[in-house]
């Protein structure tokens, strides 16, 4: 009869188990637990492992060794008749409580002597099958005792307990498998946001061949453009006219996984009213007038690819009604047709910088530029990063080079000419004065201040008080800070190997590096 002291006891018990937050730390009280309801010594905990081949020991109880912790141990369950008789097969298979009071002969303990290795091994045993909510087998209990267990197993109060310890071993499971999997989830997420970024590194760095130039404005371009080519949706990209906004597109196609599908140019200013929709959407035959073929549409040319409407700002009004419908419905009907078309290609456009100042002021249509301003792309003038100036020319040397077999440099004092001459056509003005000034250079020629001046027309007198032209010693000064820079840029930071593609010494190009801050 247990008396009110130890009802008292197993409630507190109880209500343990039921705080546990840990799978182990509930198996250890549900063997306390069982141990105590049943008068055991030794309470052994067995539960089904994830291929419902096994049962694995997964907790254990001694009383009067809280130090004791059972072996790990896999039983696998086998049917058939064998002899002798394993009893938590028995049990596993039969899902009905055995009980050995009278002794243990003829079945094969093995599994629990195993596991209870350095500890007596008591006289009476029981096995006790565990059930999930569902009815399904969970696992077995086996309690160890040195007096009768029978008369502790059909108490009400056992069966609620043994009930109590399954749900609390089936609830930890869940949650433990549900931990698991967020930790694996949250692993697999930063491993592709790890690859994500380190292919957004790469593409970065493909880019910089594209989009040349070492100043911040360029880095943060190219990542924005990095980032883009992944995406499908509509890009406005802004600019100033020269500064490369159909490089920019292209770099955007070029780099995303539809590259190789066709990327389609259109100039908007050549776009009138009565062509824009023909020309985008195509026509069947005997649609329009005069025209006896039908055509199929720069849509449909781009097929998955880019379509690319260059100077947007130029288009009549009733050409940006036409497309801001485009965008929105992702459907279009070509002329003559009596069904839509679904978008497949993804638009491009690029605008001046002053598309909003426009589009406030009603010269352009606000609701097209509040539509495209989703996704803007702006590309920095030359004025905002004359640091690339070096890299530009060198990059128009290095096509000459590829394409004429003309090897060119550039003289310190040219370099220092060009950096302090404004340029109002941004980036195209320079490269088509680069490659002016080395129209007629010879093979192995230093381009100098002459050459630039002979074919520019803004160029000052060559004259140390002119704007256009540096002191000596300070051009030299920009020059070799410019030839570190893109050695350090060519060799990524490794100082030993950029000393020897500049020939001097490690100490010299450290010297000159502090000196300029690189």
């Amino acid at each position: 009869m247990i008396d009110q002291f130890n009802m008292r006891d197993h409630f507190v018990s109880l209500c343990n188990l039921v705080n546990q937050t840990r799978l182990d730390g509930v198996l250890v009280q549900s063997g306390e637990l069982i141990a105590n309801m049943t008068g055991g010594r030794i309470a052994l905990i067995y539960l089904l492992d994830a291929t419902g081949r096994n049962l694995v020991l997964s907790g254990g109880y001694a009383h009067g060794f809280s130090t004791w912790a059972p072996g790990s141990l896999v039983h696998p369950l086998q049917g058939g008749g064998g002899s002798p008789v394993c009893p938590l097969t028995q049990v596993a298979f039969t899902g009905k409580t055995l009980c050995l009071d009278n002794g243990m002969a003829g079945y094969d303990i093995s599994p629990v002597t195993k596991a209870i290795d350095g500890l007596s091994l008591p006289t009476h045993m029981a096995v006790l099958p565990l059930a999930r909510a569902n009815a399904d087998f969970l696992g077995v209990a086996v309690v160890l005792a040195d007096g009768a267990i029978a008369p502790w197993l059909d108490r009400s109060v056992t069966r609620q307990i043994l009930r109590a310890v399954s749900s609390s071993i089936e609830t930890r499971q869940v949650v433990a498998g549900q931990e698991n999997e967020k930790a694996m989830l949250e692993k697999s997420l930063a491993r592709a946001e790890g690859d994500r970024m380190s292919l957004r590194r790469r593409v970065t760095g493909r880019l910089s061949k594209r989009l040349i130039g070492r100043s911040r404005p360029m880095q943060i371009l190219r990542e924005k453009v990095a980032h883009l080519a992944g995406k499908t949706g509509p890009v406005m990209i802004l600019g100033d006219d020269g500064v490369g906004k159909e490089k920019v597109a292209r770099a955007m196609h070029e780099h995303s996984i539809q590259s190789s599908a066709p990327f389609v140019y259109v100039n908007c200013a050549s776009l009138s009213a009565d062509i824009f929709a023909p020309e985008l959407f195509g026509h069947k035959r005997g649609a329009i007038k005069g025209v006896a073929s039908a055509r199929k549409g720069l849509l449909r040319k781009a097929g998955n690819g880019v379509l690319y409407l260059d100077g947007i700002d130029r288009l009549c009004g009733p050409s940006q009604e036409m497309l801001l419908r485009l965008l929105e419905t992702r459907q279009y009907r070509p002329l003559g047709s009596e069904r839509d078309m679904e978008l497949s290609a993804r638009i491009i456009v690029s605008a001046r910088s002053d598309l909003s100042v426009r589009a406030q002021e009603g010269a352009f249509l606000p609701g097209l530029y509040y539509r495209l301003r989703e996704t803007t792309v702006t590309v920095p003038s030359l004025g905002e990063c004359r640091e690339d100036i070096g890299d530009i020319v060198h990059a128009v040397l290095a096509g000459i080079e590829r394409e004429e077999k003309r090897h060119l440099k550039l003289h310190p004092t040219a370099f220092a000419f060009l950096s302090q001459r404004p340029f109002a056509g941004d980036r195209r003005e320079l490269e088509g004065l680069t490659r002016l000034a080395a129209s007629d250079a010879e093979d192995g020629t230093m381009l100098t201040v002459a050459h630039f001046q002979a074919v520019d027309a803004a160029a000052m007198p060559e004259n140390a008080s002119s704007p256009g032209v540096l002191p000596l010693p300070e051009a030299m000064a920009m020059f070799e800070q410019d030839l570190i820079t893109r050695a350090l840029a060519q060799t990524d930071g490794n100082r030993t190997t950029a000393a020897q593609m500049l020939g001097v010494p490690k100490r010299t190009l450290a010297d000159k590096c502090k000196k300029y801050g690189l």
